[in-house]
């Protein structure tokens, strides 16, 4: 019997114990410090384009874009940049030039709790570009006359919109600067061209068909909150949702 009685003294403090030490951690969680509700601005820049440009590709981009942090998970942004293609067929000598602005506008969201300066990225946006083409095919077929011209169509009108899924991560490299990359999905939702044909390239899009592959290599800066005088590493858990 006494055996007995010492026993439940002893389960009886260890679940005394337990219950302090649980309240104890509930009690430290709830002091942790949330991530603010807005985390600061960044603007950044594409280093893929100039380099797409320098070893002479079919088309390249120049973009730099601006966004938003709230609670270092949320990211609303926006895109800018010009679009470029001067080709020309390598079984013909049809040549194919555009040059035009376009934009997005989209959100990435942080899946990383852990709030350590890196970040894994997902995201959806909204492109939209208005531009004009030109086409030249100097050994144009004439099916009517059955003889051999030069077909040329200048200054024809295009219009598309389409949406990018993206995936990619970023990481800190010294204070306010970050380096990111991502590879984009693109879905083509709407185009207007001319009647005479369909431009082989599309401004913020790429090689025009129903859907294409893209990716960026961004240089970002931080600044406002999360510039070099207030940039901070918050918590590796425990971020309190609100």
């Amino acid at each position: 019997m006494p055996h007995r009685k010492i026993s439940r003294y002893i389960c009886t403090l260890l679940l005394i114990s337990l219950s302090l030490t649980t309240a104890n951690a509930e009690k430290k969680k709830e002091v942790v410090p949330p991530a603010p509700l807005f985390c600061g601005a960044a603007v950044f820049a594409d280093l893929s384009g100039p380099v797409m440009k320098a070893v002479s590709s079919r088309f390249d981009q120049m973009e730099v874009g601006a966004r938003l942090n709230f609670r270092d998970h949320f990211f609303p942004l926006c895109e800018l940049g010009i679009g470029e293609s001067d080709r020309e067929g390598k079984e013909n000598n049809n040549t194919f030039h555009t040059r035009a602005p376009y934009f997005r506008v989209g959100m990435d969201y942080n899946f990383n709790k852990k709030h350590n300066g890196n970040r894994l990225m997902g995201g959806l946006r909204y492109g939209y570009s208005a531009f004009k083409y030109d086409f030249e095919d100097p050994t144009f077929a004439d099916p009517v006359y059955a003889g051999n011209g030069n077909f040329k169509l200048d200054n024809q009108q295009g219009k598309a919109h389409w949406l990018e899924f993206t995936v990619g991560c970023e990481t800190k490299l010294w204070s306010f600067i970050r380096l990111g990359w991502n590879l984009r999905f693109k879905a083509r939702l709407k185009q207007h061209a001319s009647d005479f044909g369909s431009p082989y390239y599309i401004p913020g899009f790429g090689k025009n068909g129903s859907s294409t592959f893209g990716g960026t290599l961004n240089l970002i800066f931080d600044v406002g909150r999360t510039s070099k005088k207030h940039n901070q590493t918050y918590p590796n858990a425990l971020i309190k949702k609100q």
